[in-house]
């Protein structure tokens, strides 16, 4: 089985107002020492492990002394002065560990240099390979926001266009305004661009893949526009999986265990069925060939027709073997041709339909499942939320009941964080659950009820699995009996007696009582020869 790489390529924008400093960025993905001029504070990541790789970038115009990281970022920090500033842009990258680890650095210094510097950007690389070595090696990427002039200075994100009347002059709005248009001075913050680096690298992975002589391939796209039926995990952050690396049970990680568990699930059903419908249309094939109409072929003919010819190979076999691997061969037939008899499948043609009804007959549970997976993950963020919300209200309190202007300026600033945490919990519960009260108490036993009925709708895709199997044994069977089988033309126009159903399984049924009666005689037999014998029998 081929595995397919990790597909995770994140892209978030730091900003002034929400974000630490993007010295303090740097510093940490880059394991080194740097100091931040605006809030003369050092960040010191030294001992950081499992950094193998770093390096900047820079287009030609750029200023050669922009190669030392804490020069850079520092020179971002002062050309911003806005409080909500975008300050740089973050990418996140999975790197494939089917290829060696210098592989892997030429092949993000490559995407790096023709996706962003080459467009005019400052690219801050760093490639980590975290213990145990070799189990999630991924790349830091930051990258400016502003572009540079020829000789090396920051221009401006963005101008001002100003709408002008007939005569030549400025318009003003109601509020006596000047009206105008914001215009970008690049292209870089397109919302079309996070596709477009995307699928740049997905094709640049896949070539160096190809290069390596790997099988492996990667898709950026999610499972749906793929057209994968599966179900996606959640994704579970690196607090939950050290718990779940230490052995700690937790939510997220059990609900994960069934989603795997039903993707398997899902994908041997699928396998099964892609089988009896590629040997229905081989067989199809040969019937066309053949010019017999596909209703006329009766798969239990053909069972039985398999039946005799496992007993003609079975001719250096001693006769007890023989006749107890018959029995058992009669036993699995004789379940076959009454699953076939209690669906109907009576031709190729009733079974080609049976496979197509077992697949569709999958699809609402299916559905379901993905329905019950999005609302536990969605209910678990309410619980979540509730916590960050319940964390933080006193010091919401605290920020309401303050009536002086500096004094509750101050107060924001010193608690700015908890204040954010508070607002951002609130809006999402807001959202979400619109008038409604948040209760903890009535989320947990949703979500439990939920887990419930996962862990149901799981039992409920068993029986389809079985029974997909069933029809893959029949396929199995008869996969290589042909359609002259069936009586021609040519044959003599007396009537060939044939069996009914109910004949098959009568012989079925009396062969087993043959095979059990011979056995309990050989018992008797052997009783008798062991025990001793009478004295007046030895005279």
């Amino acid at each position: 089985m081929i595995r397919i790489p990790c597909p995770h390529f994140s892209i978030k924008i730091s900003t002034r107002s929400k974000s630490p400093p993007t010295t303090a960025q740097a510093a940490y993905q880059s394991g080194e020492r740097l100091y931040d001029e605006r809030t003369h504070r050092t960040k010191n990541y030294t001992e950081k492990r499992g950094i193998v790789y770093t390096e900047i970038l820079l287009p030609e115009n750029a200023p050669r002394a922009y190669v030392d990281r804490n020069t850079l970022w520092n020179a971002v920090e002062k050309a911003e002065t806005n409080r909500n500033a975008q300050m740089a842009r973050r990418l996140e990258i999975a790197l494939p560990v089917e290829l060696p680890m210098e592989n892997n650095i030429h092949m993000i210094r490559n995407y790096c240099q023709t996706a962003f510097v080459a467009k005019g950007m400052i690219a801050d690389i760093a490639v980590h390979d975290p213990d145990p070595p070799g189990h999630n090696p991924h790349a830091h990427v930051m990258l400016t926001m502003r572009a540079m002039d020829e000789h090396g200075n920051w221009l401006p994100k963005c101008r001002r266009e100003y709408e002008y009347d007939a005569d030549g002059n400025r318009i003003r709005d109601a509020d006596g305004n000047y009206i105008f248009t914001k215009v970008f001075t690049t292209d870089w913050d397109d919302r079309g661009n996070a596709e477009r680096w995307r699928q740049a690298w997905e094709e640049t992975q896949n070539r160096y893949l190809e290069a390596a002589g790997c099988p492996e391939r990667i898709s950026m796209k999610s499972y749906e526009r793929q057209g994968v039926d599966q179900i996606p995990t959640v994704h579970m952050g690196p607090a939950v999986t050290a718990m779940e690396r230490a052995g700690i049970e937790t939510e997220i990680g059990n609900l994960n265990q069934e989603i795997r568990k039903t993707n398997c699930l899902i994908a041997a059903m699928k396998k099964a069925i892609a089988g009896l419908v590629a040997w229905i249309a081989a067989l199809s094939e040969e019937i066309r060939q053949a010019e017999i109409d596909p209703q006329e072929i009766p798969l239990a003919d053909l069972l039985m027709q398999r039946f005799d010819e496992r007993q003609q190979e079975r001719t250096d076999w001693s006769a007890r073997a023989k006749q107890k691997a018959g029995v058992k061969d009669l036993q699995r037939f004789a379940e076959m041709i009454a699953f076939m008899e209690t669906k109907g499948i009576r031709s190729v043609a009733d079974l080609d339909a049976k496979i197509a009804e077992a697949d569709a007959a999958m699809q609402p549970t299916k559905e379901q499942i993905k329905a019950i997976t999005g609302r536990i993950k969605l209910v678990k963020k309410l619980l979540d939320a509730g916590q960050r919300r319940a964390q933080t209200a006193p010091i919401r309190e605290q920020y309401q009941k303050i009536f002086w202007k500096k004094s509750k300026e101050k107060f924001a600033l010193e608690h700015k964080q908890e204040l954010d945490a508070w607002n951002k919990a609130d809006r999402f519960l807001r959202k979400y659950l619109h008038d409604q009260p948040f209760n903890a108490k009535t989320l947990q036993k949703e979500l439990s009820f939920l887990n419930a009925e996962l862990q149901k709708l799981n039992v409920e895709l068993e029986p389809h699995r079985d029974e997909t199997q069933l029809l893959d044994d029949i396929r199995y069977y008869v996969r290589d009996l042909i359609p002259e089988l069936m009586p021609t033309a040519e044959e003599p126009t007396e009537p060939k007696q044939k069996k009914s159903m109910k004949d098959r399984l009568e012989r079925a049924k009396r062969e087993a009582e043959a095979y059990n009666a011979e056995r309990q005689t050989e018992r008797n037999r052997v009783v008798e020869t062991s025990s001793p014998q009478k004295p007046e029998e030895s005279l």
